[in-house]
């Protein structure tokens, strides 16, 4: 099987034009015409998956997050974008590489998706839109818990206990909206500001705990990965039916 087979198996399972807009998807290391020799997922790029791709023989890996380069701006103004180490690693060692990213996150049955089932939640409908009504984000109902009783909840679902709140949510008694995205939402946060209780995600900025206490509204960090990894986790089901394979997915379980 050519790498470009492979992609559009891929792309069934995760259209990958339902991403952002320049979102960095589809084959971001390699070439479509390379033989696969061995199929990894990975969440992203780094030297554990790196040397698994090695010791196991494996040319192509799926990633969830993409490769990272560095953006150098030339005297001229121009732009050129140079791969960070680990990056230029993977492709030193010739391995190909297709990533979901933000497509995962929206689409049927993706990471977002995913949360809804996790959480039960009702009445739901999407934010942070990328193409028609796709969108990274949910918005839902829950049964009415009490501000500790909901972060034991997300403890328990998303297998963390790495968890920050601001310090509205300390205020709250009873919870029974929420918005929830997988990753790191808060530059979407307008959108839902008048609209939950709660607002889950990850990666935020002190700056937008204190714009969640202005507006009454309680925020809850997670790891950057956590609301990511069970929509990851049916996805590499869904591909292992669709090969008949049994593929791995590696993820650094300290970050969950």
């Amino acid at each position: 099987m050519k790498v470009s087979e492979l992609l559009n198996l891929v792309d069934s399972l995760v259209p990958l034009e339902y991403a952002f807009e320049e979102d960095f998807v589809g084959i971001t290391i390699g070439s479509e015409e390379s033989e696969v020799k061995g199929i990894v997922i990975g969440h992203e790029l780094d030297r554990s998956l790196l040397k698994f791709c090695i010791d196991k023989n494996i040319n192509t890996v799926i990633s969830y997050h993409p490769p990272s380069f560095k953006k150098i701006i030339e005297d001229d103004n121009t732009e050129t974008m140079l791969p960070e180490i680990i990056t230029k690693e993977f492709m030193d060692n010739s391995v190909n590489v297709i990533t979901l990213h933000t497509a995962q996150d929206v689409c049927e049955g993706g990471n977002a998706d995913t949360l809804v089932e996790i959480f039960n939640l009702k009445n739901t409908k999407n934010f942070a839109h990328t193409f028609g009504n796709f969108g990274a984000g949910r918005i839902g109902e829950i049964n009415g818990l009490s501000n500790y009783g909901f972060k034991k909840l997300v403890e328990n679902k998303l297998n963390t206990s790495s968890i920050r709140t601001n310090e509205y949510f300390d205020k709250l008694n009873e919870i029974k909206k929420i918005a929830i995205l997988p990753g790191s939402g808060t530059q979407f946060i307008d959108e839902i500001l008048e609209e939950v209780d709660v607002f889950v995600t990850g990666d935020i900025s002190h700056r937008y705990l204190l714009k969640a206490d202005d507006a009454s509204m309680g925020l809850l960090q997670v790891g950057h990965i956590t609301t990511e990894i069970p929509g990851m986790k049916k996805f590499v089901e869904n591909l292992n039916k669709a090969l008949n394979q049994e593929l791995e997915y590696l993820y650094k379980d300290f970050y969950e």
